[in-house]
């Protein structure tokens, strides 16, 4: 749209400005499931004038589809969240479609999609896909990591007024020492100018977005901390956000299912697809949002080797994040080899993993099993890994995953990933320092 205006295209900007309220996502909020009033082409066409009139595409306001909401009437998070969704559905179409691969979900197979947007051929495009059906309604699963909840989102018109353009407009009122400034003497004899924001706003329309419009061309600076601030301040939906509406008792149960089924599961081949489903929910529950979007046989080297699990590591602090950071191991994404064994684990599987790794996939992976006679060993054997090319593996069998879990029930009151960060801190150091 932007290059459109640009070229001074507006009415192929218009056509191309379309999009309907997605249920398939079944996020927002509604008294009665998903049948909430569809967003339509006439709305779409309004929000297009909205935006028209505004004037903020020629004013260069809008750079990203977020700034949208900031500076044209009418323009919520909700508009902007529908229209990414629109955008791209196919991609969360293709996520879901993984997603129900790994967890062995069955799809219904030629669904109509809704329309989405084919970056390469810049149209709306509709195909028919393998989809998830649940009670006759196509559903789309959306990644945790891109949802937030709206209340405490920072990235909104009314944040940026209060606390960037109100903060400058008080300072500017009490240099000039217009009538809203008060002055009161301190104890020292000190005389304090202030004067209150609502009186201040109230003057200025500050929270109106005409207003913000004005302000952000003449002092543009302001805006751009405001995005920055805003950025850091954005975080994905958590586990526990999801399951917050539940009692205590049910995350107490979640972590007692995962610990009762370590014990439950039999070593040996014929349970080995099932314990590998398991630490595929263990990891999840553990360390996400630094690990996520797990891939199961993972091919590689055109599909001559397979990796048993991979995540995307997208860790933005703590142990993942310092990794490539601090350490300099290169772990965009971190893999994991299951082995459901009745004996040790040694040479062949450390090899095997250590093989896995390189440069750009990553030099950091966990080995995980059921049990180990000789510990110790096996340490030696990672460190050498380690000496021989900085390639980090992380050994974890059943008690280490299950004495995480109860540190977690015990600390449930606090739900933080300080026993997770605790075992890999103490044993990566077991691995370097030598």
């Amino acid at each position: 749209m932007l290059s459109l205006f640009q070229q001074g295209d507006v009415e192929k900007a218009r056509k191309n400005f379309k999009f309907s309220e997605p249920r398939e996502t079944c996020l927002g909020l509604s008294e009665y499931g998903t049948k909430g009033k569809s967003l339509g082409q006439d709305d779409a066409t309004k929000l297009f004038e909205y935006i028209l009139s505004s004037g903020v595409m020629e004013d260069g306001l809008v750079s990203q589809v977020n700034d949208i909401k900031i500076f044209v009437d009418n323009i919520s998070h909700d508009k902007i969240s529908d229209l990414t969704t629109n955008i791209i559905r196919k991609h969360l179409i293709e996520y879901t479609q993984k997603q129900c691969e790994l967890y062995g979900i069955k799809l219904k197979k030629s669904i109509a999609t809704n329309e989405y947007w084919n970056t390469a051929n810049k149209c709306w495009e509709s195909s028919y896909e393998d989809m998830l059906v649940i009670n006759n309604q196509a559903i789309i699963l959306v990644p945790k990591s891109i949802v937030c909840r709206k209340r405490g989102y920072f990235y909104d018109s009314e944040q940026y007024a209060r606390h960037f353009v109100l903060n400058f407009l008080v300072s500017e009122e009490i240099r000039l020492n217009t009538s809203l400034v008060r002055s009161t003497k301190l104890k020292n004899g000190d005389v304090k100018k202030s004067a209150k924001k609502d009186e201040v706003a109230k003057k200025h329309g500050a929270y109106k977005k005409e207003f913000l419009r004005r302000f952000t061309l003449e002092y543009p600076e302001y805006y751009q901390r405001f995005k920055a601030q805003a950025k850091s301040k954005v975080s994905s939906l958590s586990s526990e956000e999801i399951i917050e509406n539940y009692t205590e008792d049910f995350y107490m149960q979640i972590i007692d299912r995962l610990i009762g089924d370590f014990n439950s599961i039999k070593s040996g081949t014929k349970d080995a697809n099932k314990f590998h489903e398991h630490i595929i929910a263990t990891m999840n529950f553990l360390f996400y949002p630094s690990l996520m979007d797990p891939i199961k046989e993972q091919e590689i080297h055109g599909g001559r080797k397979r990796i048993d699990l991979v995540y995307d590591n997208a860790a933005e602090s703590g142990y993942f994040f310092n990794l490539s950071t601090v350490k300099e191991i290169p772990s965009s994404y971190i893999m994991v080899e299951c082995k459901n064994y009745t004996k040790d684990v040694a040479n062949p599987e450390i090899d095997q993993l250590n093989g896995r790794f390189s440069p750009n996939r990553g030099k950091m992976g966990f080995l995980v099993f059921r049990s180990c006679e000789n510990e110790s060993a096996l340490i030696e054997r990672c460190r050498d890994v380690y000496k021989d090319n900085r390639n980090l593996i992380i050994p974890v069998q059943d008690k280490d995953f299950i004495k995480i879990l109860k540190d977690m029930k015990e600390d449930s009151s606090e739900r933080s990933n300080t026993p997770q960060e605790k075992f890999l801190g103490e044993i990566t150091r077991k691995i370097i320092i030598s």
